[in-house]
């Protein structure tokens, strides 16, 4: 499926608890649908070059036709003009030759020119994909960190709530316990951080 840039823009994801920034997403969203519609437009720009270099081609192919045509004519001219018309039609296609290998050159560095230009709109499109990529799997890594975070808390509740109903005096006492228990936490990784330096 192709995605343009209005599809980028009008992309919305699932609120979830803990989620995206919307602003950033939002943000970031504009900012490649802009950069995809620069690069389109770049590429249709390109397609255009490529078009009139074509059309001009034929154009020369025509033109070389023609002259072959007038050189076919001088030769069925009469005998007392034949000299003239042999000299005068290699002056022509000497000067049509060069003329044409210049434009053919032209045309071919043209072509040469073209292709380097879309292999680098292709490497930064490649590029472009490989960094927009990298953004989105750090953003899974930090969702998919945020879900193991919160299972681990909901594990934790679960726990305390197993334990009989004399031991929760309420629910205060219930987050008291957690709070400790993360506290608790901290000051282990206080006290690991100090013998690792």
């Amino acid at each position: 499926m192709e995605i343009t840039p209005l599809d980028i823009r009008k992309q919305e994801f699932k609120k979830s608890f803990n989620g995206l920034d919307r602003h950033e997403v939002e943000t970031f969203l504009t900012m490649v649908s802009e950069q995809m519609e620069e690069l389109l437009r770049e590429n249709h720009t390109m397609k255009e070059q490529v078009d009139s270099l074509v059309v001009d081609l034929e154009r020369y192919k025509n033109l070389e036709k023609t002259l072959q045509d007038t050189l076919t004519s001088a030769q069925r001219s009469t005998t007392d003009m034949k000299t003239n018309s042999i000299k005068e039609s290699e002056n022509i296609i000497r000067n049509a030759n060069l003329e044409a290998e210049n434009i053919l050159q032209s045309a071919k560095n043209d072509v040469v020119r073209l292709k380097n230009e879309i292999k680098t709109l292709i490497t930064l499109k490649n590029n472009f994909i490989a960094r927009f990529r990298g953004i989105i799997d750090s953003y899974i890594k930090m969702l998919d960190q945020e879900t193991n975070e919160h299972k681990i808390d909901v594990n934790e509740i679960n726990q305390i709530l197993k334990e009989p109903p004399e031991n929760i005096m309420n629910l205060g006492a219930l987050f008291n316990h957690i709070k400790k228990e993360e506290e608790k936490d901290g000051e282990n990784k206080k006290i690991s951080g100090v013998f690792k330096e």
